[in-house]
């Protein structure tokens, strides 16, 4: 859920969650490429993560100033940390994990993994930038939270979160964008 994109601007200075995985990436390299000058792309892999290397020098070839940093976005003291030494005017959030099953044979541990990745990573996010002035507030959703995908019962209500939080910063007054993705060609979660 969302505005009208048509005057949409990079933001100068941008969050990246899953910054450093095969979405994240590409959304980097499209910041990069219209105009958003500092990019912090956040994983929990961080500088470890493969590829990550060639990443930040494609990013600075692009002009971009790119930090890469490693954290836990569901451990809110570290996103706080986070949010601290790296201001932003801007947070795309494209984090998130599959640990596919169905519904019945969903366990306690795979909800909380997947959860955490992506739902309540974003509330953090939102909570602790509230007072900021961010430009962008995007977070990458699935179609599985519209529609269901089979296998994805996590995945879909971590999705749908997604949905609601942006519905609800944007009923308060802050910018709020939410994805419904669906599959795409290049790697990634569906």
């Amino acid at each position: 859920s969302g505005g009208p994109q048509g005057n949409w601007r990079a933001p100068h200075r941008v969050l990246v969650t899953g910054g450093t995985g095969a979405l994240g990436a590409r959304v980097a390299r499209w910041l990069a490429g219209h105009g958003s000058r500092e990019l912090v792309l956040v994983s929990r892999r961080g500088p470890e993560a493969p590829g990550t290397a060639d990443l930040a020098t494609e990013l600075e070839d692009l002009g971009a100033s790119v930090t890469v940093v490693a954290c836990d976005l569901a451990d809110r003291e570290a996103v706080a940390r986070l949010l601290a030494d790296h201001p932003v005017d801007g947070i795309i959030h494209a984090a998130g994990v599959l640990d596919d099953t169905l519904l019945a044979e969903l366990t306690p541990r795979q909800l909380t993994h997947v959860l955490r990745a992506k739902a309540e990573s974003a509330a953090h996010l939102d909570e602790l930038t509230r007072d900021l002035e961010l430009s962008v507030f995007v977070l990458f959703s699935s179609v599985a939270g519209v529609w269901g995908s089979g296998g994805q019962a996590a995945y879909a209500a971590a999705n749908a979160h997604l949905d609601g939080l942006a519905q609800a910063r944007r009923a308060a007054g802050l910018p709020a964008t939410s994805v419904a993705w669906g599959p795409w060609n290049g790697g990634g979660m569906v």
